[in-house]
């Protein structure tokens, strides 16, 4: 209730303003205030801006949901499954390489040799004009899954089945990742050794091993062992170049029942051109070992010229020693004259890390003897024998280690 005159808020019944003294009237004090009238605001309609960004937000809802669905089953076994089979029928080497799920080391895998073995290797699937997908089956606590299809040729229908295993990993962190089971097993050989004579350098098609790759629970004394992680199977070209200078080149056939090499020398894969050094190599030793026996000197005349790097020479002192006492303390028959007139290979090989060389040639001889008058007669003559010879390779040079059946008879009839 407020006051007529100055519009102030009366108390309840007083008789007169508190502000101006105005009388109140009894109409004034029975009446009462009117209840306020509830305002209702017009509702307003939703601006164009608005429904555009609720439209969009429910766009992108559906977009995630069709998207997680779609990704869903791309990364899922039939997914897997059928983009692999795709693959084999239309011999797509890109994406069979990348079903491979390759990790670690991919130096002797890279993709482009993978296209090679690929090309080289049959394909079952290559005839199928058309499939249908079946069904899954889980496995194993779904760990694993059977994709089975059936394929049609132009000649007949067949069910076949894919089965995958579930990695540990997730394909964009949410979705289970799954690979084709023994396609890395069937196409990649793991570990695969290499063993070669020590200090010696090898490669693999061209590419050369680093000392990573040196295994040194298996290298010994005499053998350096190459581990190579993962390689494709297939042919492949081994070259090892031996610390003696000799480049081997072998065709290697690569797959899990041949999972290992060994470098083997022999006649058949060392060049024209070393076969012609080792001959004359061997002419040489022999020139000299029968020129110093000719000359008279004994083994504490020479072992200076044959020794190198502290090697213990004790069986080529032996060897040696033999010879001298055979043809110079004789007393029935004396060697003038020794001469290597041809020398043929007959077979080279690596022996306990040496180059031990079997060779056959032909020389003239000059021997003295004296004749039952005991009067000196000479008596000259050709012949042929067969020696090995055992080598190592020090600076540079092939050093004798050992002779073994060195010829020491000489006939004078």
């Amino acid at each position: 209730m407020y006051c007529g005159e100055c519009g102030a808020k009366l108390k309840k019944g007083a008789t007169f303003c508190g502000e101006c003294g105005a009388k109140v009237s009894k109409k004034a004090q029975v009446e009462k205030e009117e209840p306020k009238k509830k305002v209702v605001k017009k509702r307003q309609p939703m601006s164009k801006k608005n429904k555009i960004i609720i439209g969009v937000v429910l766009v992108l809802i559906v977009a995630l949901v069709v998207s997680y669905s779609v990704l869903s089953n791309h990364f899922g076994p039939k997914g897997i499954a059928t983009e692999y089979l795709e693959a084999l029928i239309s011999k797509d080497a890109d994406r069979i390489y990348n079903s491979l799920n390759l990790s670690g080391d991919t130096t002797f895998t890279a993709k482009e040799k993978f296209r090679e073995v690929f090309e080289n290797s049959s394909n079952e699937y290559e005839d199928v004009v058309n499939y249908k997908f079946l069904e899954v089956e889980y496995g194993d606590g779904e760990l694993s899954a059977s994709v089975k299809f059936q394929i049609a040729t132009n000649d007949d229908e067949d069910t076949i089945t894919i089965k995958l295993i579930k990695s540990s990993e997730k394909e964009l962190l949410i979705f289970d990742s799954w690979q084709v089971a023994n396609v890395s097993n069937s196409l990649v050989v793991k570990d695969y050794q290499i063993s070669v004579p020590k200090n010696s350098t090898v490669s693999v098609n061209d590419i050369t091993l680093e000392k990573k790759y040196l295994n040194s629970e298996k290298t010994t004394t005499e053998l350096d062992v190459y581990v190579i992680p993962q390689i494709f199977v297939g042919d492949a070209v081994i070259k090892t170049t031996l610390p003696y200078n000799i480049e081997i080149a072998e065709d290697v056939s690569i797959s899990n029942y041949n999972s290992s090499y060994k470098t083997n020398v022999s006649l058949d894969n060392i060049n024209d051109e070393m076969v012609t050094t080792l001959q004359k190599q061997v002419e040489t030793d022999l020139t000299t070992l029968y020129g110093n026996i000719v000359a008279k000197k004994n083994w504490d005349a020479v072992k200076d010229s044959y020794s190198y790097n502290n090697v213990n020479l004790s069986k080529l002192q032996e060897t040696y020693t033999d010879l001298y006492e055979d043809l110079i303390e004789n007393d029935d028959i004396t060697l003038t004259n020794f001469k290597v007139t041809s020398v043929t290979l007959s077979k080279v090989s690596l022996e306990d890390g040496r180059l031990e060389i079997s060779a056959k040639y032909k020389y003239d001889y000059t021997v003295s003897y004296k004749n039952y008058k005991d009067e000196v007669e000479k008596h000259d003559d050709s012949a042929s024998y067969t020696t090995t010879f055992t080598y190592d390779y020090f600076e540079n040079a092939f050093k004798l280690y050992d002779i073994y059946g060195a010829v020491s008879y000489f006939s004078r009839w």
